[in-house]
């Protein structure tokens, strides 16, 4: 006999409402990996009507599939690779992460008919990627092409509530926040949270929280 897994979207339904009631915020949807094995369009669909406002992936084909789904829900999508369909995801008004100085040229670059949403992600600590030494050239960098949405980072330690490094992350972050306003860049949407610090850490959750697995 086959084995089978049965998806109960109105659970997921369920939980995605007590996730948005308990950040306070906007909520990003993380459907990465075909929704965690459980269907990337049903989930995501499921998602957006439960009240989410984002929803995130790591891969471009993954948000383009989506759009193509008809979701037509803000997207980001934050592992794409260099060579990557840019010009397409602009089109499609995907959201894309930027982590280096040469992403940002190569997205800039693309950038002709209409500038690209992007959210700059920072590293202030779990070390697996993001701006973290080329940040100070960042902070001097062009911008002119791009329109910076958001900026982001990742916590390392979120479900062990109390760690001093949960509180150096915070910290990091909103220091990076102020030296980007202080070159005139203020993202209106800034997140932090994944879904061990949307249920344990409300002080940082900041415009938006990112619920996954």
């Amino acid at each position: 006999m086959r084995a089978e897994a049965i998806v109960d979207l109105s659970a997921i339904k369920h939980n995605v409402e007590l996730l948005k009631k308990a950040a306070g915020t906007k909520l990003l949807a993380v459907v990465k990996a075909d929704a965690y094995g459980h269907g990337l369009i049903p989930v995501a669909q499921t998602a957006i009507s439960a009240g989410a406002d984002y929803l995130g992936v790591a891969l471009l084909e993954e948000a383009i599939a989506l759009r193509e789904a008809g979701i037509d829900a803000p997207i980001l999508a934050w592992l794409v690779q260099p060579g990557s369909d840019f010009k397409k995801a602009i089109e499609l008004d995907i959201e894309i992460a930027v982590a280096s100085l040469a992403a940002l040229k190569e997205i800039s670059d693309a950038s002709t008919s209409k500038k690209a949403k992007v959210h700059l992600e920072v590293d202030t600590g779990m070390t697996r990627g993001g701006f973290l030494d080329e940040w100070d050239e960042l902070l001097k960098a062009d911008f002119s092409k791009v329109e910076v949405v958001g900026i982001f980072s990742h916590f390392a330690r979120a479900d062990e509530a109390g760690q001093q490094q949960n509180l150096d992350q915070l910290k990091d972050f909103k220091t990076k926040v102020e030296q980007l306003k202080a070159v005139g860049i203020n993202p209106p949407i800034k997140h932090l949270s994944n879904s061990a610090a949307t249920l344990l850490d409300s002080d940082s959750a900041f415009d938006m929280v990112r619920t996954g697995i």
